[in-house]
């Protein structure tokens, strides 16, 4: 765990605060939270820490050691991060399979207290350096997901049209993924 920390802080700042789980999270996992403006000016970033000691498998049939890592702005930071990241480290435990790039979650309504963000997408962390996207560690290469909040429309574009054809539109218009007040990419008529 301590080469995961050092790999985390690293790149995300100094750990502020955590959340221990309660009966309902899984064993073993803790949501914590970076310094803010750490890496980014306006920017808070949260992680699970401890999934990664659930093997979660994966459709080739390896096995996959994942934490989940999520960027919110300082000024609109939501009261609910930790239980949101909580509740999908808990369904993964359950189903027993990781995240896969591109995976949609939801929507299942409003994520947060504002905003309209219904889903979250897994994709690598791409605001980050490539290095930060995997830690080696002596147990086990630990893959780090970062969940993009999305709006419904967003979402069943997704589903529809597949991730690599929302990421096409999100790269071309570029918008703020760690505002959670952003309004929907515009997908023209094919949504």
């Amino acid at each position: 765990m301590a080469h995961l920390v050092q790999h985390l802080e690293h790149f995300l700042g100094r750990i502020d605060s955590g959340a221990a789980g309660d009966d309902s999270t899984p064993t073993d996992v803790q949501v914590i939270r970076f310094s803010p403006n750490a890496p980014f000016t306006g920017v808070t970033t949260w992680s699970t820490l401890g999934l990664s000691h659930h093997h979660l498998g994966q459709p080739s049939g390896h096995s996959l050691h994942q934490e989940l890592v999520m960027h919110m702005p300082n000024d609109r930071e939501p009261g609910n991060i930790a239980g949101v990241l909580f509740q999908v480290a808990g369904e993964l435990v359950q189903r027993g399979r990781g995240l896969a790039r591109g995976e949609v979650i939801g929507p299942r309504g409003r994520l947060f207290a504002r905003g309209e963000m219904t889903a979250l997408a897994a994709t690598t962390p791409v605001y980050l350096p490539d290095s930060f996207a995997v830690c080696d560690t002596p147990a086990a290469r630990i893959v780090l997901t970062w969940l993009v909040p999305l709006t419904d429309a967003e979402a069943r574009f997704a589903h529809t049209h597949g991730w690599h054809a929302l990421e096409d539109i999100l790269v071309a218009q570029d918008p703020d993924l760690t505002d959670i007040e952003r309004a929907s990419v515009h997908l023209g008529a094919t949504s």
